[in-house]
Protein backbone atom coordinates (compact mmCIF):
# COMPACT_ATOMS: atom_id res chain seq x y z
CA UNK A 1 0.00 0.00 0.00
CA UNK A 2 1.06 3.50 -0.67
CA UNK A 3 0.99 6.42 1.73
CA UNK A 4 -0.17 8.75 -1.01
CA UNK A 5 -3.29 10.56 0.09
CA UNK A 6 -5.85 11.57 -2.42
CA UNK A 7 -7.62 14.77 -1.78
CA UNK A 8 -11.19 14.92 -2.82
CA UNK A 9 -12.39 18.06 -4.53
CA UNK A 10 -15.58 19.48 -3.10
CA UNK A 11 -18.56 18.79 -5.33
CA UNK A 12 -19.20 21.58 -7.75
CA UNK A 13 -22.55 23.24 -7.71
CA UNK A 14 -24.67 22.25 -10.66
CA UNK A 15 -25.03 24.80 -13.43
CA UNK A 16 -28.48 26.30 -13.81
CA UNK A 17 -29.16 29.22 -16.14
CA UNK A 18 -32.52 29.87 -14.48
CA UNK A 19 -30.61 30.68 -11.27
CA UNK A 20 -27.80 32.43 -13.17
CA UNK A 21 -25.35 29.77 -11.99
CA UNK A 22 -22.71 28.90 -14.52
CA UNK A 23 -19.56 26.85 -14.24
CA UNK A 24 -16.23 28.31 -13.19
CA UNK A 25 -15.22 28.45 -16.84
CA UNK A 26 -17.81 31.14 -17.50
CA UNK A 27 -17.31 33.37 -14.48
CA UNK A 28 -14.63 35.60 -16.01
CA UNK A 29 -15.83 35.34 -19.59
CA UNK A 30 -17.93 37.79 -21.56
CA UNK A 31 -21.06 36.53 -23.27
CA UNK A 32 -21.52 37.59 -26.89
CA UNK A 33 -24.63 38.53 -28.81
CA UNK A 34 -25.28 36.40 -31.87
CA UNK A 35 -24.85 39.61 -33.87
CA UNK A 36 -21.41 40.16 -32.31
CA UNK A 37 -20.37 36.65 -33.32
CA UNK A 38 -21.56 37.35 -36.88
CA UNK A 39 -19.42 40.51 -36.98
CA UNK A 40 -16.39 38.63 -35.69
CA UNK A 41 -16.85 35.86 -38.23
CA UNK A 42 -17.08 38.42 -41.02
CA UNK A 43 -13.57 39.57 -40.07
CA UNK A 44 -12.13 36.06 -40.35
CA UNK A 45 -9.55 35.84 -43.15
CA UNK A 46 -10.81 33.99 -46.24
CA UNK A 47 -8.15 31.28 -45.90
CA UNK A 48 -9.53 30.33 -42.45
CA UNK A 49 -13.19 30.01 -43.44
CA UNK A 50 -13.06 26.54 -44.97
CA UNK A 51 -13.66 24.52 -41.83
CA UNK A 52 -16.83 22.71 -40.90
CA UNK A 53 -17.01 24.55 -37.57
CA UNK A 54 -16.69 27.94 -39.24
CA UNK A 55 -19.30 27.10 -41.89
CA UNK A 56 -21.85 25.77 -39.39
CA UNK A 57 -21.31 28.68 -37.00
CA UNK A 58 -21.63 31.23 -39.79
CA UNK A 59 -24.80 29.56 -41.05
CA UNK A 60 -26.33 29.64 -37.57
CA UNK A 61 -25.45 33.24 -36.74
CA UNK A 62 -26.53 34.49 -40.17
CA UNK A 63 -29.89 32.83 -39.64
CA UNK A 64 -30.47 34.35 -36.20
CA UNK A 65 -28.60 37.66 -36.17
CA UNK A 66 -30.83 40.69 -35.69
CA UNK A 67 -28.32 43.53 -36.02
CA UNK A 68 -26.01 43.72 -39.00
CA UNK A 69 -23.62 46.59 -38.42
CA UNK A 70 -21.12 47.39 -35.70
CA UNK A 71 -22.73 50.68 -34.72
CA UNK A 72 -26.14 49.15 -34.00
CA UNK A 73 -24.57 46.27 -32.05
CA UNK A 74 -22.42 48.68 -30.03
CA UNK A 75 -25.46 50.89 -29.27
CA UNK A 76 -27.53 47.89 -28.24
CA UNK A 77 -24.87 46.69 -25.79
CA UNK A 78 -24.41 50.23 -24.45
CA UNK A 79 -28.18 50.59 -23.91
CA UNK A 80 -28.57 47.23 -22.19
CA UNK A 81 -25.56 47.84 -19.94
CA UNK A 82 -27.47 50.71 -18.32
CA UNK A 83 -29.62 48.15 -16.54
CA UNK A 84 -28.45 45.97 -13.72
CA UNK A 85 -28.60 42.69 -15.59
CA UNK A 86 -26.52 39.58 -15.35
CA UNK A 87 -24.41 39.17 -18.49
CA UNK A 88 -26.48 36.12 -19.46
CA UNK A 89 -29.74 38.09 -19.22
CA UNK A 90 -28.27 40.95 -21.20
CA UNK A 91 -27.25 38.65 -24.06
CA UNK A 92 -30.57 36.80 -24.03
CA UNK A 93 -32.46 40.09 -24.37
CA UNK A 94 -30.27 41.12 -27.30
CA UNK A 95 -30.58 37.75 -29.03
CA UNK A 96 -34.31 37.23 -28.54
CA UNK A 97 -35.48 40.82 -29.22
CA UNK A 98 -38.62 40.34 -27.18
CA UNK A 99 -41.69 42.41 -28.07
CA UNK A 100 -42.59 43.22 -24.47
CA UNK A 101 -41.67 42.64 -20.84
CA UNK A 102 -44.00 39.67 -20.41
CA UNK A 103 -42.43 37.86 -23.35
CA UNK A 104 -38.95 38.50 -21.93
CA UNK A 105 -40.03 37.20 -18.49
CA UNK A 106 -41.44 34.03 -19.99
CA UNK A 107 -38.36 33.30 -22.15
CA UNK A 108 -35.55 34.33 -19.84
CA UNK A 109 -35.64 32.41 -16.58
CA UNK A 110 -34.93 34.12 -13.28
Amino acid sequence: MSNTRRTRRPPQEEEDASKLKFGEDFEAEEFLFISEVALLLAKTPENQRNTTVYQKTAEYVNLFTKFHNEESVRELRKTLLRYKLHKYELVQLANLCCEDVEEAKSLIPR
